[in-house]
């Protein structure tokens, strides 16, 4: 029987973790953070782990003080999507992390340290509003915010708009909302383009189909070199 935590490695030269739900997040992490290592805008110390969906991430975060080299880390930072309610959401993290690591963290996400020195905080995707407020929805909410640009064929943001409709006109003809909206207008705009038909979100990330420079992501550019600050 796996132990407690064991899909959960821990490096000790890597004292700065990324906890994330799900392969798609990970793998969009990973390209993202590539971006800021090589812009010089952030070191190359963090380890991403994904811990799987949401209910998963939750019970993980309730063993993960059990890991080998738990004690040798100095922060994390855990990423999920905000889905309905980015309150419910955030509120959601902030019971999880009271139970796991007995601290009290804001609605917010701030960093706070731990009575072992270790801080801790959260980002809920697709990020924040003009107020600082966490916005309802998902990583696909946030890669249609940050789309390089449209094909040649296209001006302005004209495929997002046509991908819309396409997915109006669905939901109208089957008289039932679709179940996943979020995923699938990211990927009926993918499915209009040559380069990036049939890509997942971490390989049209890797296929550089997403602005990293945008500023949609400054919230999570400012929650890393937080992390890696130690500030």
């Amino acid at each position: 029987m796996p132990k407690k935590g064991e899909s959960i490695k821990l490096i000790p030269k890597i004292p700065y973790v990324i906890l994330c739900e799900g392969r798609d997040e990970e793998l969009f992490l990973r390209c993202y953070v590539s971006h800021l290592v090589e812009g010089k805008v952030a070191p190359d110390t963090f380890n991403i782990i994904n811990l799987g969906g949401n209910e998963e991430l939750q019970k993980k975060l309730r063993v993960l003080h059990s890991v080998e080299y738990y004690d040798h880390m100095q922060g994390f930072l855990i990423i999920r999507d905000a889905e309905a309610s980015a309150v419910n959401a955030a509120r959601s993290l902030q019971k999880s992390m009271n139970a796991a690591f007995d601290m009290d963290i804001p609605l917010d996400g701030r960093f706070t340290q731990n009575s072992e020195g270790i801080r801790f905080g959260f980002v809920l995707l697709p990020g924040k509003n003009d107020e600082g407020d966490f916005c309802d929805g998902t990583l696909e909410d946030l890669c249609c915010q940050i789309l390089r640009e449209s094909p040649k064929e296209f001006s302005g943001n004209d495929l997002l708009k046509l991908s819309h409709s396409y997915l109006e006109a669905v939901e109208q003809k089957r008289q039932t909302p679709l179940r996943t909206a979020h995923k699938n207008q990211l990927h009926a705009y993918l499915s209009g383009t040559d380069r990036f038909v049939g890509l997942k979100i971490g390989e049209a990330a890797r296929a550089q189909c997403f602005d990293f420079s945008s500023p949609a992501l400054d919230f999570l550019k400012e929650a890393l070199i937080q992390l890696s600050s130690g500030n």
